[in-house]
């Protein structure tokens, strides 16, 4: 047999991988530490993780081998690059109040008259949520159910902001879409990483679902 360099392993893992196509695990070089037992060297795959460019879809966690679903990989792909508490708690905050700012600057794009006969409630507001919600069905129903729901009580308000504040609704979405977003680049200044969409701008609809998954989690509800 010939002669194997120190460290070297010939996995049985990595050639069933190659032989199935799916994502071969790096083996991390190892480095002894003056007792002369092996330290592993500190990884940032959760960090640099990317997502594939080709499939569209996001990388599966290299430690989370159970995660199947395009659901499971995106919610993991997202959570790399939000691991530090403060960040979680600023897109806690900020993130439905992005959703609202939205909503709100779509609401008062003003819509054709022949459309507006329709009913009063059909604008781009309530197509961009029609769409939302399709792609949420496709990744998970129950997560789509609930967007809709708080997208719906969303429009609600915003179908009566303007009579209950007297401000137009484009007035205080813009303010508050720019306050938003301070807060969530504050959150990725502390966390020391790019905000995910920086990579794959699908991460702004994945965001929501993110934290309403987390919800789901905290009270029971599967999805």
């Amino acid at each position: 047999m010939p002669h194997m360099p120190p460290g070297y392993t010939n996995s049985k893992v990595d050639m069933a991988a190659q032989d199935t196509g799916d994502p071969i695990p790096v083996t991390k070089p190892t480095a002894r530490n003056l007792s002369g037992s092996p330290a592993t060297l500190a990884s940032d795959d959760r960090n640099n993780s990317q997502p594939d460019p080709n499939s569209g879809q996001a990388t599966p966690a290299t430690n989370c081998p159970t995660a199947h679903r395009s659901i499971d990989r995106w919610l993991n792909q997202y959570s790399r690059y939000h691991q530090n508490t403060w960040n979680k708690r600023i897109h806690f905050i900020c993130v439905p109040l992005i959703v609202l700012s939205v909503l709100g600057l779509l609401w008062s794009i003003p819509v054709p008259p022949q459309i507006a006969a329709w009913s009063p409630l059909f604008n781009a507001a309530t197509a961009v949520v029609l769409f939302a919600s399709i792609y949420y069905t496709r990744l998970a129903p129950s997560l789509a159910i609930g967007m809709l729901i708080i997208a719906s009580i969303s429009l609600v308000l915003l179908s009566y902001s303007e009579q209950w504040t007297g401000i137009t609704t484009w007035q205080w979405s813009i303010p508050l879409f720019i306050l938003a977003w301070a807060g969530q680049f504050i959150g990725h200044q502390i966390e020391g990483k790019r905000p995910a969409f920086v990579n794959d701008l699908q991460f702004l609809l994945i965001g929501p679902i993110w934290i309403l998954a987390d919800v789901y989690r905290r009270i029971g509800i599967g999805y």
